[in-house]
Order: C-alpha cells, then structure tokens, then sequence
C-alpha cells in the first residue's frame, strides 16, 4: 500500500507582497495537496517558526515528502540553495521539485546587488527536479549553470483557468503599478502623462492605481499626485491587503494596464488585457520572451513617447492575437506539471518519476 503523500511548499508568501501571494494560492487552487505545510526559510524562522515546524513534523509522520518550490525568482541564488537544502533536511523530504521559477540573468547588476548568485550550491543539491522555468533567460542560465530545462511560463499565469472573471466596460478604467524594493526605477511623472494620454485617447474613464506590495507605498503616492496634476479623471487606489482573489477581479476590469512589478503584468496577461511590462530586471524581460520571443520594449531609461508607443501597440489585434496564444500554450504545459504532480499526491506516479528532470525523462 502506498503512503500518503505530501508536498511542502517552499516560497515567500504571507509577507503582504501579490506576487508571492498570487503564486501560492494559484497552485494551491490547482494541486490536491492542500499546501498547509510551509517551510520556514533562514536558520532563525525554523527558530522563530519551531512550534508549528514541530506540528508540522508530527502531522507529517508516516508520509512521503516532497519539497516544492513554487516559482518567484529563485533559481540561482546562494541563499534559496540554503533554504531548499534547509528544506530538505528539516522534513526529511524524499526529494523537490521546480516548476516555473526563475532566475536572474547574469548581466542583471540590479538583481544581483539585492541577492548573490551561487550556482555551485544548485549544484550541489541532490534529488531537485527541475519541470520547467518561466522564460528563456532563466532556460539560458540553468543550461550554464545547472542543468537544461524547458520554458514553461510563470506558474501565476494559471489563476484565471477555469474561472469566471469580470470583464471591463466600454469605459472601463486604465490600470496601472510602479514600484520595485526599495521604489520605482521609473519617473513616475512620466508613466502618468504616457498613461494620461492614452487613456484619453481610449475614452477611459478613470485610472486605477494599484499598489501590489507595502514597499510600493511612496511610489504609489507620488504617481497618484503626479495624475492628479495632469487629469480630471477620477483617480482610484486599490492596495493589496491580502486578497489574492479580489485584486484579480479588480485587474480584470481594466480596459489596459501598466505594470512594473513583474505579478502584476502577469496577473493582467493572464486575464487577456492589453499589457505594457515596466522592465527594471531581467526577470521582466524573461517573462516578457516568454509570452513575444522578445524582451520587454520599455525598460529603465525609456520616456514618455516611448510608452505612449508602446501603449498604443499593446492594443493592436495582432500583437493581442500572439499574446493570447502564446499564453494558452504556456497554460497548457503548467496544467500538465500540476496532472502530474496530481498524479504523484494520488499514488498513481512513483516518487522515482516525479523526482525525474524534464530532459532525463526526454532521454530515457
């Protein structure tokens, strides 16, 4: 008789940020596991976490574990190789599995300075499967650094799967959100006249700020003074504070969006509404070639005529038309992931399958 299985997730979520949030709760939605089991992450939250690490443990007993890291921008870094391997340890998992996260290129001097590269360390884990990656700069940099693997999307872009969302109106409102730790790498004076100006010219009939994460705090203000001084348009604040589901539904309604946190592009993607990437790192550029081919054309640097441009293309039948099969694509080979992972929880796939990367499975 099989044992039961359990999944115990790796990520960030709880800390007030959508994007992490949006990932978790995503695959939650898709996966039988109920994911109730989290891995604390740093030597000091197994420290702080002990008594529910401790309940955890025992509800675990007699069950086979596996560590699953849900997505974000993880692949790579020094010290997600030490909370995997913490992971591993501390729930005494058979194993781990990767699908859709992401990794900083290595040219990306922003990224790095925040967090380390440290590929020796991947390397040196044992039993990590990787399914699939977000885009095809972090495919890139795991066949250099790690180990080959396919692009299969940014996980987060199965949310709306199956569900039934609201759709915007005729004068449905222009979304937008700036803001990347610690604040906006934009001139936030210039998103709001670009985004001003198009909306206008789209006969939309308000703007709606949204601040996805409480670093964004600044930020968010000074865009929303910045429209303020340049439109009658009434000007809405909607602020993450915990609802994955009614953020969603708030995205959905918009008729067009801007977005420089990377789950929040994603989120409007996801949804098939016209989307203009603000791209202050790599990871923008990867999940951008992943859905175009190409990298985001608005990056740090970039004016008001340039997004003014690019908002104007987002809306174009034919650039829309790409996205939204490029996308389904994506959704069908992160749907796959989560059948199989489905497959192990049930017993119908033996653990020595799961644990299989992509390409060795190709091989055999």
């Amino acid at each position: 008789m099989t044992a039961a299985r359990r999944f115990v997730y790796l990520g960030w979520q709880g800390f007030a940020n959508f994007g992490d949030d949006l990932l978790f709760e995503t695959w939650r939605d898709v996966l039988d596991d109920p994911l109730d089991v989290s891995a604390p992450l740093s030597r000091r939250d197994y420290a702080h976490a002990a008594p529910r690490f401790l309940r955890d443990r025992l509800r675990l007993l007699g069950t086979e574990r596996v560590v699953f890291l849900g997505g974000g921008t993880t692949i790579g870094f020094e010290n997600w190789a030490g909370h995997m391997r913490r992971a591993l340890r501390s729930f005494g998992a058979r194993g781990a599995v990767v699908p859709g996260a992401g990794a900083a290129e290595s040219a990306d001097a922003y990224a790095l300075t925040l967090q380390s590269h440290g590929w020796a360390d991947w390397c040196a884990l044992e039993r990590v499967a990787l399914h699939g990656v977000r885009g095809p700069l972090t495919a890139a940099e795991c066949e250099r650094g790690w180990k080959p693997a396919p692009v299969i999307g940014d996980p987060a872009l199965l949310w709306p799967v199956g569900r039934d969302m609201p759709t915007a109106a005729a004068d449905g409102p222009m979304g937008v959100c700036v803001g990347s730790d610690p604040t906006s790498r934009f001139d936030v004076g210039d998103v709001a006249a670009a985004v001003t100006a198009f909306a206008g010219e789209q006969g939309m009939g308000s703007i709606r700020v949204f601040q996805l994460a409480d670093a964004d705090a600044a930020s968010t203000k000074q865009l929303v003074r910045a429209f303020r001084h340049l439109t009658d348009l009434p000007v809405e604040v909607v602020r993450y504070a915990g609802s994955v589901s009614g953020t969603m539904r708030s995205i959905a309604e918009c008729r067009g969006f801007v977005s420089e946190r990377l789950h929040g592009a994603i989120a409007a993607v996801s949804l098939r509404i016209p989307t203009v990437m603000l791209a202050y790192a790599s990871k923008c550029d990867d999940f951008w070639a992943s859905i175009t081919g190409d990298r985001a054309p608005i990056g740090v640097g970039h004016d008001v005529v340039d997004l003014l441009d690019e908002l104007r293309r987002s809306v174009d039948p034919s650039v829309r038309f790409v996205i939204e099969e490029t996308t389904a694509q994506l959704q069908h080979r992160l749907g796959g992931v989560a059948d199989r992972m489905n497959a192990w929880s049930r017993g119908e796939l033996a653990t020595s399958a799961l644990l299989a990367d992509v390409s060795s499975r190709r091989a055999s």
